[in-house]
């Protein structure tokens, strides 16, 4: 599936965590359905629902730490996890959900963790469980609360520069030897210092192997990582035309 976005639209998403209580146009929340419903039929072990006004699963203070207010409106996002790489594959689609909703107007944010599972109302099979929630609706245009700047103030410091994204110890050839005969690796590297992550840990890292392809994992694995890879590789692709294999060191086979 080849979708395209800039590095610019890339780095003009951000997460929302307060939302205005404005109504989302019919024609906006068919887009999102017709998204789901592409995303359901081309992944396999993934399948996205959509939840309107369902304000209960952050509705607690408790749960979700007081930084998320006037969620109503979200993705669930169920995996299979019989399904090889499934939380990686959820992780890119869940981007490309993302960015559609954003070049609606829409801001959005991945929630793994600080929401209240109990008050989502979706079945799920034995096989199955949520990998993740992505709340979705018009920002809030208020001034934020003091600990909410504290912790976006935080967030910003802690992010890596492009090239802190390609891994010299994995790799056989240098960032320059790769840059050289990839030089779209550059913007690509932009792309994934865009991706969101789990609490900003930016784990994703590049290289390029002595087969000379371009491959991605992670510096170490953790809660999330799979997730942030699948964010990162969606990212990467779409700003260099190609393919990415799934899984941990997965090659990237360009489409220029």
């Amino acid at each position: 599936m080849n979708i395209q976005y800039s590095i610019e639209a890339l780095q003009r998403r951000h997460s929302v965590r307060r939302y205005s209580d404005a109504e989302i146009p019919q024609a906006t929340v068919q887009a999102l359905e017709d998204e789901v419903k592409t995303i359901n039929a081309a992944y396999p072990g993934v399948r996205f629902s959509l939840k309107f006004a369902s304000p209960e699963a952050f509705g607690s203070f408790k749960k979700s730490y007081g930084f998320f207010k006037g969620v109503s409106n979200y993705l669930v996002a169920v995996i299979d996890t019989r399904e090889a790489d499934s939380a990686e594959i959820a992780g890119f689609a869940g981007e490309q959900f993302v960015m559609l909703a954003v070049s609606k107007g829409l801001g959005t944010c991945f929630v793994a963790a600080t929401y209240d599972p109990s008050k989502v109302q979706e079945t799920l099979s034995p096989d199955e469980k949520i990998a993740f929630l992505i709340p979705f609706g018009f920002a809030e245009e208020a001034e934020p609360g003091l600990m909410y700047k504290m912790m976006q103030k935080v967030v910003k410091s802690k992010g890596l520069e492009p090239q802190e994204f390609y891994d010299d110890k994995l790799a056989f050839f240098t960032y320059s030897e790769a840059l050289r005969q990839n030089p779209w690796l550059a913007e690509g590297l932009q792309a994934v210092a865009a991706a969101p992550s789990g609490m900003n840990r930016q784990p994703v890292r590049i290289w390029m192997g002595e087969d000379t392809f371009i491959h991605a994992g992670v510096k170490s694995k953790g809660d999330y990582t799979d997730l942030d890879l699948g964010i990162a590789k969606f990212n990467f692709q779409a700003t260099v035309p190609g393919r990415w294999d799934w899984g941990e060191g997965a090659r990237f086979y360009p489409e220029l």
